[in-house]
């Protein structure tokens, strides 16, 4: 429904021969617009709009009403700043509560009474699309709190929602940047898959293969055709997780295809069209990969459209309690009094919400109450070493495995989301290879992997170098 109301709003706006849609709230912060570029997130700040108009519109301290306001200006009657923008015709239509819609035209001469109908119509869907967006944000796991950083990352999931540029998403390791993508592809409406792109996992010589997909015999060992990544997540989104890894080789190409939304499966003459949104996350500073040449400046720039900058747990502190809350299920029932709610919001997490999770994970399955803050304390010092790290991790999924649960289900799906990294899974499949004598087959057994996905366990293993015997 969501992504169906953007397309349609939009091409009758352009049918109304409309150059500017935008939409504000009550304090003046511009949710959504499209058409004639404006600059600035407030209509306070921002231009490219007639800020005289507007300001009328935000005298009344009250709750927008249907009645409150209805501006139409044509000709004569437009005030300078509509003028020196060349517009001809503007109209601002309040959409009960608490927002306002503004349209322009610098073709159309006047607004029609059927034409302020329709908009009238087009302001309450947009309205709608917000707040069904909004209404679920108590599922939003990893980005609840109190912070205004929080705050404002919240009002940009929502915002770039509803948009189909490019999103770079830019933090630390563990602050939950695929967390986030997968929020802003959930919430555009599109009925396509998320498609994760792993790209520190793919081997350079294999990267546009990976992506695009190949036709059998287009290179040495290219036996069969391979769907790429971007025909799989057709009608939905692509999320190149780590963009900073992309091989300089391919990055020329992956810029023309966002530019374009076309690409060519290799061994194929002919284009194709892709239909992705394309979102991006790094824990690099991509300026600096720029200034170093390891990364292409048109790539960063063309990415860097709508940027969401996720600060660390340590410079947010207030929504650590929030977030440990909110995964309150891993304590399986287990309570944490003041002093050890302390611990947490005392700590620097270095390795962030990632980091927070597995903590409470362990306390969950290692700790019996009551929770004392000394064992606490333990887990987080432990945690920090990245060899006794490790062999905790073989805790956590040792119960999965022996209750049933397949290495699909517990490793693979770890693995994928970043939550460990590829020298702690190869460290835990070699555990499980030894206890298999050395047998790739025993060791798929134990991890209850099905027969018919033993194939595809062996590519894995190869194709993620994470083989245990090597």
């Amino acid at each position: 429904m969501i992504e169906s109301i953007k397309t349609k709003v939009w091409e009758l706006l352009k049918e109304k021969q409309v150059s500017l849609v935008m939409l504000y709230d009550r304090e003046g912060k511009i949710l959504w617009h499209r058409g004639r570029k404006i600059n600035g997130n407030t209509v306070q700040t921002g231009d490219g709009f007639s800020h005289s108009a507007i300001e009328n519109t935000l005298k009344s301290e009250n709750t927008v009403r249907q009645d409150d306001v209805v501006i139409t200006l044509s000709g004569t009657g437009l005030p300078q700043s509509a003028r020196i923008l060349y517009v001809k015709s503007l109209i601002i239509r309040p959409v009960p509560p608490r927002y306002f819609l503004y349209l322009d035209s610098g073709i159309k001469e006047y607004f029609s009474a059927l034409d302020l109908e329709i908009f009238n119509v087009l302001g309450n869907l947009l309205v709608d699309v917000i707040q069904q967006i909004q209404s679920h944000q108590e599922d939003t796991g990893g980005i609840s709190g109190t912070s205004s950083a929080i705050k404002e990352i919240r009002e940009q999931v929502i915002t770039y929602s509803l948009e189909e540029e490019p999103v770079l998403l830019l933090g630390e390791t563990g602050v939950g940047k695929s967390h986030i993508a997968k929020l802003i592809h959930r919430f555009s409406g599109r009925k396509g898959p998320f498609i994760i792109v792993n790209t520190p996992a793919i081997p350079e010589n294999l990267f546009e293969s990976e992506i695009f997909g190949h036709k059998k015999g287009a290179f040495t060992g290219a036996s069969d055709n391979k769907k790429g990544l971007v025909e799989e997540a057709h009608g939905g989104t692509i999320f190149f997780d780590e963009i900073a890894e992309v091989p300089a080789t391919f990055q020329a190409k992956l810029l023309q295809f966002i530019e374009s939304r076309c690409y060519r499966v290799l061994g194929d003459s002919k284009e194709r069209q892709a239909d992705v949104r394309i979102l991006a996350a790094t824990n690099r500073d991509l300026a600096q990969e720029v200034k170093a040449k390891r990364f292409r400046d048109d790539l960063y720039y063309r990415l860097n459209v709508l940027p969401i900058d996720i600060p660390p747990l340590r410079k947010r502190r207030e929504d650590i309690i929030a977030i440990l809350d909110e995964n309150a299920n891993f304590l399986r029932g287990k309570v944490l009094d003041q002093e050890v709610r302390g611990i947490f919001t005392a700590y620097d997490w270095p390795g962030n919400i990632r980091e927070l999770i597995h903590v409470i994970k362990r306390i969950g399955i290692q700790v019996n109450q009551p929770v004392t803050s000394h064992e606490v304390r333990s887990l987080i010092t432990m945690r920090n070493s990245l060899e006794i790290g490790s062999q905790l991790n073989f805790s956590l999924f040792d119960e999965e495995i022996a209750v049933g649960k397949s290495f699909w289900e517990t490793l693979w799906k770890a693995f994928l989301d970043r939550e460990i990294s590829r020298k702690e899974i190869k460290s835990i499949l070699e555990r499980y290879f030894t206890l298999s004598h050395n047998s790739l087959k025993g060791m798929s057994q134990r991890l209850n992997i099905q027969e018919k996905d033993y194939p595809r366990f062996i590519s894995a293993l190869h194709k993620y170098q994470i083989h245990p015997g090597k």
